[in-house]
């Protein structure tokens, strides 16, 4: 006759480990749900890139016109369109990295944080349509250009072609930086009293007083 073996009784889970166990699942679950959210929480890029690859294909046109002079106004003229550019890339991927890496930009005018005007959408219409105008403007030289094969004339309106030029890249960098909730300053001629330059930022809601 066989002797049957008596079951082993089970030994009750230690308290104090079970809320231990319990409690690395519930990190556990939430270390998930946060990483998670994070990868589908990213926040798009989408619309900053494409206006840097606009930006990046003015610099390389920019860049290739400053090198067809070795000095004088038109090299000046040239060279401050390049540098405006490169102003406007860099404040751009400066947004663009504070949005990827969840780092949030604050600005701040004379110790007070910037808002974007409550009027923006106006302001940028109407800086849509004086670009359009410029760019009509810009139409209207390289034709008068055209007819000039060297000389004075032709000099004086490739000097007027890159005025134009510069006007809309420093207007465009003012509807950038607006569309991107972005502080922009304009610069003033310094006072008699006052050899140091007047800064004037982006207009708010008193946009008539700009």
């Amino acid at each position: 006759m066989k002797l049957r073996k008596k079951p082993k009784k089970k030994r009750p889970l230690n308290p104090f480990k079970m809320e231990v166990m319990k409690n690395y699942f519930i990190l556990i679950i939430f270390s998930t749900v946060f990483l998670f959210s994070g990868c589908f929480n990213v926040p798009s890029t989408e619309d900053i890139d494409s206006d840097l690859n606009v930006i990046n294909k003015e610099i390389e046109e920019a860049s290739q016109k400053v090198q067809e002079y070795s000095g004088g106004l038109l090299a000046v003229l040239r060279n401050v369109r390049l540098e405006t550019l490169k102003t406007t890339k860099s404040m751009l991927e400066q947004k663009k990295m504070g949005y990827r890496r969840f780092i949030p930009l604050s600005y701040s005018i004379d110790g007070k944080g910037y808002n974007p005007p409550g009027n923006k959408d106006v302001l940028l219409q109407e800086l849509e349509g004086d670009l359009k105008n410029l760019q009509r403007d810009l139409s209207n030289a390289e034709k008068e250009r055209a007819k000039y094969g060297g000389g004075l004339l032709e000099v004086l309106s490739l000097t007027q072609i890159a005025t134009v030029e510069n006007s809309m890249a420093f207007l465009d960098q003012k509807r950038l930086l607006l569309k991107h909730d972005i502080p922009y300053y304009d610069v003033f001629p310094a006072s008699s009293t006052n050899r140091e330059p007047n800064f004037k930022p982006t207009p708010g809601e008193d946009v008539d007083k700009f």
